[in-house]
């Protein structure tokens, strides 16, 4: 089962392919900003992938376009729409989040 590891949090976060990185989160009461509900629709569940990137889903088309409208920098996804398929370590971008 893959683990997400996050920047300032020694645990590690259990994950599963099936959940995103947004719920697996919230479930081990990591707090991080979805004022949509995780429908890729506010942006707020930006986080940066340090390592790992190339284990997650691949992005669709609506994170592509919510990422492009807030600006995001390369190795930013939105946890909402990200499934890891490995273990992969992240950061939160909000800066009004915080675990």
């Amino acid at each position: 089962m893959p683990v997400i590891r996050l920047a300032g949090r020694e645990a590690p976060v259990p994950a599963s392919p099936a959940i995103s990185i947004l719920v697996s989160l919230q479930r081990e009461g990591v707090r991080i900003e979805s004022l949509c509900g995780g429908r890729a629709m506010c942006g707020r569940c930006a986080v940066r992938i340090v390592a790992g990137g190339d284990l997650l889903s691949v992005p669709r088309q609506r994170e592509l376009d919510r990422l492009r409208e807030i600006g995001a920098t390369d190795g930013v996804r939105l946890a909402c729409q990200t499934f890891p398929r490995g273990d992969v370590r992240i950061e939160i971008v909000n800066p009004g989040s915080t675990s």
